[in-house]
């Protein structure tokens, strides 16, 4: 499976990495990072935050570069160059929304496929980093592909039925009051999404350490659903907290992005 070269666009050309877009198929546009020491690499996927885009990867794009890691970035449905007016992956228009996440779900596994087959990837170092709703979506994806190294989830949680109760976002909080409006609860709400929830996806996983980053203060995704996630998944795994909320990524106090890549690295290079 390869992307037209034609295809490909130099977004940005430094000292320790280059940026370039391209179309997996016509439907999944992508960004890339490769470093600029000789290949084979190992390589990251990475899937954004809600409200985001592929392009938030940029943020961490000299960092990867500089410890020698490739990374793909895809838009979620309905983000960045998928953007559709009056489109939204988190909407009371929940049957829509459920697509959405299983369109997400395909795009990534298709993106990941062509990971597998890239002349530059070292053909065993596959490793998955989720932000937000990433994460969320990301935990389906990790439970359904199985082959990554190391997996970080970043603000992310499970127990839609929590989440829908009570995060503060506020697309969470149309939706609670779309379904107030219809008598719908988040129970079930949850028993409809259940197929969705990686609660049911994230268990699948067999000895491959997870990696979750949260913030004991955030409203968007409560600590709760976090230590729901947590607890479901039965592989290796490590929690660190930082007393902060859900911009944690890009708050360089807390050195994330560097903690990330330092478990990363240790995984494929002091095996």
């Amino acid at each position: 499976m390869n992307a037209d070269s034609k295809s490909h666009r130099i977004i940005r050309q430094s000292k320790n990495y280059l940026l370039t877009k391209f179309y997996i198929n016509p439907q999944i546009p992508a960004l890339m990072i490769k470093p600029t020491t000789p290949p084979p690499y190992p390589a990251i996927f990475f899937l954004h935050y809600y409200r985001g885009s592929k392009e938030n990867i940029q943020f961490l794009a000299n960092e990867l570069g500089k410890s020698g890691f490739m990374a793909l970035a895809i838009d979620m449905e309905y983000h960045g160059d998928r953007t559709q007016a009056g489109k939204d992956i988190l909407s009371p228009d929940i049957e829509n929304d459920k697509k959405a996440f299983f369109r997400t779900i395909n795009n990534s596994l298709i993106a990941l496929r062509f990971i597998e087959n890239h002349p530059d990837f070292d053909r065993h170092s596959l490793f998955f980093w989720g932000v937000s709703l990433g994460a969320i979506i990301g935990s389906i994806v990790c439970g359904q592909y199985k082959n990554f190294k190391g997996i970080a989830l970043v603000v992310g949680g499970g127990n839609l039925e929590i989440l829908a109760r009570e995060s503060l976002l506020d697309s969470m909080v149309n939706i609670r009051y779309s379904l107030l409006k219809k008598k719908i609860s988040p129970f079930d709400l949850a028993r409809q999404w259940k197929d969705i929830d990686p609660l049911h996806w994230i268990s699948h996983l067999d000895q491959v350490p997870v990696y979750f980053f949260n913030a004991s203060q955030d409203v968007i995704v409560p600590p709760e659903c976090t230590w729901a996630l947590f607890d479901a998944a039965s592989s290796p795994k490590k929690i660190f907290w930082f007393p902060t909320g859900h911009g944690l990524l890009f708050e360089r106090y807390f050195g994330v992005p560097r903690k990330i890549i330092g478990q990363f690295s240790q995984i494929t290079y002091h095996k």
